[in-house]
């Protein structure tokens, strides 16, 4: 029941309360939230700091600004433009998640498109395309990373070490399929800016060292073994503390609540999958793949749910991982960043004939895991 109202309106406040009232009933039944709670913590805590550092930069003027700066960088190219949009993109997506990568990102787009004639379809395609594909990369890229690392023990440190290398083989992989289908749009070009623009203005320097700020604070917890969320979330805090007026975004408690419920649903299964320890290359892809396809389906949050509750510390939790982050692209329901960015520009964002990127794009990441396990 929980799964299936997620599936059907993920993003719905009927679906939260489906998955509140059936994890109340598990609760009740003698479940613990406890585990769950503590594993949504952290995902809630930086998914909410995220969105408060992409709202201040949006606030800043900051993303009209960068739009100016890759559009003079790429001096008319529109490929050059895709790929520096495309590894901004992948950049912004480990600092601060694919959802505020998204958030960030698609206004720049529209502004490039708007202002400078630039491929909208085709960067925006880019843009979900590299921030799915890059969020398996490193813990913070997607708040179901943080999930299962909390649910499952793993360390920061040993999920970079395994994932990072196939994060960005996944990502490059996808940017270029996106780039041959939509060669003719950029090979079009685009306006070039005639002029310099002004010196960064105070807002707009302090949203910078803000995302600065909290990426190098998250990044440096991982040697210590403190999840990054926390430093992430301190850095961002300070920052939003500094600055007039301050932006105020929503808090994910809806999102909070679906996760914490289908943690307490599916761990009162006591279910665990045999194989988490095999590394041959049919499992990994097998697991793979039978995750994307469930991710793509019903959307991956309730998919890394599942994979959180049923799968234990291994090779193939990271297989999973993957299909949770690029087998979701196969539909536009299949990730809530992809949703995210349909919103905010308006109309569809995924990449056309977007199944078969899917299935390249985890089986590019797949075999670089399993090539070096």
């Amino acid at each position: 029941m929980a799964v299936a109202a997620v599936a059907v309106r993920p993003r719905s406040t009927a679906a939260a309360a489906v998955v509140a009232a059936v994890a109340g009933v598990d609760v009740l039944l003698g479940a613990s939230i406890g585990p769950a709670a503590a594993a949504v913590l952290p995902m809630l805590v930086f998914v909410g700091a995220a969105m408060a550092l992409a709202a201040l930069v949006e606030q800043s003027g900051l993303a009209e600004r960068a739009a100016f700066t890759l559009a003079r960088v790429a001096r008319g190219d529109a490929r050059i433009l895709f790929a520096a949009t495309c590894g901004a993109c992948a950049a912004l997506t480990a600092i601060m998640s694919l959802d505020g990568a998204v958030v960030v990102m698609v206004p720049i787009v529209l502004a490039l498109a708007g202002r400078w004639g630039a491929p909208r379809e085709a960067l925006l395609a880019g843009t979900v395309t590299v921030a799915n594909a890059a969020s398996i990369a490193v813990p913070t890229g997607n708040p179901t990373n943080l999930v299962v690392i909390e649910q499952l023990g793993l360390s920061a440190g040993e999920f970079v070490a395994h994932m990072l290398v196939p994060g960005v083989a996944a990502a490059v992989a996808c940017a270029a399929w996106v780039a041959r289908r939509e060669r003719d749009a950029l090979a079009a070009g685009h306006r070039v800016p005639d002029a310099p623009g002004p010196p960064l203005d105070g807002a707009q320097r302090h949203a910078l060292g803000a995302v600065a700020a909290a990426a190098l604070a998250g990044w440096l917890a991982l040697p210590f073994g403190v999840a990054p969320a926390w430093p992430f979330a301190a850095a961002t805090a300070l920052a939003i503390l500094l600055r007039r007026p301050r932006p105020r975004p929503a808090l994910p408690w809806q999102l909070a609540t679906v996760v914490c419920g289908l943690l307490v649903a599916t761990s009162a299964l006591g279910v665990r999958l045999d194989g988490a320890g095999t590394a041959t290359l049919p499992h990994l892809v097998a697991v793979a793949a039978g995750v994307g396809v469930v991710a793509a389906l019903v959307n991956n949050l309730p998919a890394s749910v599942a994979v959180a509750g049923l799968l234990g510390a291994g090779p193939s939790a990271y297989a999973a991982l993957i299909g949770l982050g690029i087998g979701a692209l196969a539909t536009p329901h299949g990730s809530v960043a992809t949703m995210l960015a349909a919103d905010l520009a308006g109309g569809r964002t995924s990449p056309r004939r977007a199944t078969g990127l899917a299935a390249g794009g985890v089986l590019v990441a797949t075999l670089v895991l399993w090539g070096a396990t």
